[in-house]
This record gives C-alpha cells, structure tokens and sequence, in this order.
C-alpha cells in the first residue's frame, strides 16, 4: 500500500517541470529542486532509516512508500503517482536493483530519459555479459547459472581461479574469488549469510590494477568525468577499502579505459545521466568488469568535487533541465580510505581528536563507540566509517591518507589495531608511483561520530 505525504498545497498553476523519482537521496531532491524541478520522492521505508526518510519527505513535494520487494506493487505505485502529480520525467539513479522496473513504467507513460533494454544491460550483470560477448567487446570468460547448485560446475568450466557473483546483489555482496577445491566451503558459508540461492554470474578472475570511470552522457553522448583507482581489500571478498582520484594513470591507459567505456555505453544504448562502469587493465589491456546507471557510491561524487570542483550530483539535475555542465580539468588529488577493523569488542579508540584537527581531513564518519562489539566485514554496507583527505599530488593524499590510518586507533579486546585493520605500528605500505597536480582549494571539513546503525546516502 502506498502511504502519500500530506498535502503539499501547491498552486493549480504551478507550472514547474514535473520530475518524479525512485529512490531519490535527500541530496538528489535538493539539487533537482534547486534546477527548478518539482519533485516527487517513492521510497521503501525498509531501504533507508526512518529520520532519513522523514528529511526526504520533508523536502520532496510528495513523498510515496512502497515496498520494493514486490515488483507489481512498485510498477503500480509509479503509475498511479506520476499520473495522478502528472510527472513529465520518471527517474531513478539509486540502487539497481529496482531500476529496470521503474524505466519500464517510464516508457509506458512516455516519461523515460533512457530506454529500459539500456539500463537492464548497464544494471543486470548477465544481461551485460551476453550483449558484450555478442559484439566480440572486452571479452570475458563466464557462465551464468540459476542457483546454488550449479556454481561448482560452473566454476569447474571457467577454471580456477574463478570469481563468482551473485547476479541480484550489488555493493560487493557475497562476491567471491574461488581460487581452489576447497574453497567450497567458505563460499557456501557466504551466500549462506545472505540466504542467497541465485542466480549467479561465474567469470573469469582478471588481474591487475581495478578503475571506476565516471561519465555523464545527454542524448548519447558520453563525457568522461575522470577515472579513478579502487582500492581493494584481501581476497577472497573484494571488499573496496578505498579510491583515489583522479587516478594516476598513464596517458595510454586513461585513453585505452575511456575509449573502451564510451564505446560500451554506446553500444547498451544509454542516453542520458550517470554512469559507473569498473575496468580492470589487464595483461590484454582493459577489460570491464560491470557498470551501472548511477552516480558511483563510496563518497566518489565527493572526491570529483574536491579534485576538479565539479558537484557531479548538481551537474545530473542541470543537464536533466537543459544546461550540461562542462567538466573541469582537475587541480589536486582526493582520496577516501574506509575503516575495517577485525571483529571484536571496542575498549577504546585513540586518536580521534587528533585526526579531527588535521587540516586536510575533509569527512569523517567513525561508527562503533567504545563498548560496541563490531563484526567482521564481508560487503562494503559492513565497513567501520571512513575519511576523505585531499592533497597536491596523489603522493600527498596517500601520505595523508596513511597519516589518518595511523593516527586512528581501536583497542579491540585488549589489542590496538589500525583503522585499516592492520596491528598498531605496521608500516602503511608503499604507496604508488604519480603524477603531481597544482593545489586546489578545499572546503571547509565535515566530521561525524555516529553511532552504528546509521546509514549514508552514496
């Protein structure tokens, strides 16, 4: 059942365009309204707390609830919203899960920015896979299989090493890289977490350095708004621990990479907003791994901001109303390294006011508190808060970065560790070779400590 705001009362002559999303962040209806869109919000009450959602419904000029879950009813729940608030754009750019359904809606009432068969190609993992593998582009090994059941055999045929994922999940949720026999059992205590049973794309595990391209593409052209460098935890899980960008890159790369993901998003047809797309450079050169119709997560938006001062967020809604914005070329680096630590109970934490004085340290998130038990860390929703520095160079913002990591300490079950999750006194690894960039001037810090059930919007 959908559950209305009250009544907004807008004028009858209200003539702004009329712009009704899924799913939209409290920021989203901020900027959409800023570019002069009324804005219509659909949330699922179970995706989001309720004082978030009570700030997107306090912001949006109508608010809808519906359950996700159940396909019919969203369908229906879109219909009967736009119809009823005679929506000119239905939009949806949060989680993929639910973005084939709303597009589909979408073209039905001749509100759609992009064709559905587009973003199920960008949003469903095998529907990608086959369109790449039928026009010979970053060819893949893999096999898509309906359940459970039938991953071994599948990994069995791709060969070993294999990494298997589960199609219907996003946020690095129960992807595994299955590198022997025996790795069996570990892969089944995984989806067993989640009460996965499928289905699953299995591929091949490609090696090398891992990128995320940001683009922003209106009536199917696509401008590249930079690259930048995933950081990624142990394996098997391949959990992101951080990102840089931009991403120090050679020339070659950056053009084989951007070549590559325009080509892509050309041939899936996608025409307008956001994309995401992943790429490995491997031994055989770039190679893409998934994308999506969406802004990336992990604070990446974020780090454009600091590194070109493009708010990418802003330039979406601007481009939705007619002025695309022109990108920037960036001024400094900017990085975000998320904090994982080994599950156990907080005795204490060292160093928090002394990163919250450190003048480079642009966010701060750091959920557990002393007394809270933490868990271990198996999807990137499970990580333990995260900081944003920015710097002159990609060299700075990795000594930055590591300045933080050091600083920030837990004492967990009587043992200081890492924010990074590393015992205290471990050296940070070396960082990259990089390119130097002039200095850019920051904005003014964010810094929070909050408690371990809040949630972020991307």
């Amino acid at each position: 059942m959908t559950t209305p705001a009250p009544a907004t009362g807008l004028p009858p002559d209200d003539d702004r365009p009329r712009l009704l999303m899924v799913m939209p962040y409290r920021q989203f209806v901020q900027k959409a309204q800023a570019r002069g869109f009324w804005v219509g919000a659909i949330w699922d009450p179970q995706l989001q707390t309720p004082e978030y959602l009570a700030d997107v419904r306090a912001l949006a000029d109508v608010f809808v609830t519906a359950d996700f879950g159940d396909v019919e009813l969203l369908r229906r729940t879109i219909r009967e919203t736009a119809r009823e608030h005679r929506a000119s754009v239905i939009y949806h750019i949060g989680r993929e899960e639910t973005m084939v359904a709303a597009h589909e809606v979408a073209e039905e009432l001749h509100a759609e920015v992009n064709s559905s068969a587009a973003i199920r190609f960008l949003a469903d993992k095998h529907a990608m896979r086959d369109l790449l593998a039928r026009h010979g582009l970053s060819p893949v090994s893999f096999e898509a299989v309906p359940t459970r059941r039938d991953v071994p055999g599948a990994v069995e045929r791709v060969g070993l090493p294999a990494v298997v994922k589960p199609a219907a999940l996003a946020g690095s949720r129960g992807v595994f890289l299955w590198q022997r026999a025996h790795d069996r059992a570990a892969w089944t205590d995984l989806v067993d977490a989640y009460g996965y049973d499928g289905p699953f794309l299995v591929e091949e595990y490609l090696r090398g350095p891992e990128y995320s391209v940001e683009t922003l593409s209106q009536d199917g052209r696509h401008q590249i708004v930079g690259i930048t460098e995933k950081l990624l935890g142990a394996p098997p899980l391949f959990v992101e621990v951080g990102h840089v960008h931009p991403a120090p890159l050679a020339a070659h790369r950056r053009h084989a990479i951007e070549e590559l993901t325009v080509r892509f998003l050309t041939l899936c047809g996608y025409r307008f907003g956001p994309a995401h797309t992943e790429v490995i450079w491997t031994t055989r050169g770039p190679r893409i791994v998934e994308s999506q119709p969406r802004l990336g997560g992990d604070r990446i938006p974020r780090l454009v901001e600091l590194a070109c001062g493009l708010d990418i967020e802003q330039a979406v809604f601007a481009a939705l109303a007619g002025s695309p914005a022109e990108v920037p070329q960036p001024t400094a680096t900017a990085a975000v390294r998320f904090f994982t630590f080994p599950p156990g109970r907080i005795d204490s934490i060292r160093g928090l006011e002394k990163v919250r004085k450190l003048p480079y340290v642009d966010e701060l998130t750091l959920r557990p508190r002393p007394g809270d038990t933490v868990e271990e860390v198996r999807d990137s929703k499970g990580r333990h808060g995260h900081v944003i520095v920015s710097g002159a160079t990609p060299d700075q913002a990795g000594r930055r970065c590591a300045e933080v990591l050091d600083a920030l300490e837990l004492v967990i079950d009587g043992t200081p560790v890492r924010a990074d999750g590393r015992a205290a006194g471990t050296p940070e690894p070396a960082a990259a070779p990089s390119r130097a960039h002039p200095a850019h001037r920051r904005k003014a810090s964010t810094v929070q400590y909050s408690s371990p059930t809040s949630r972020r919007s991307p």
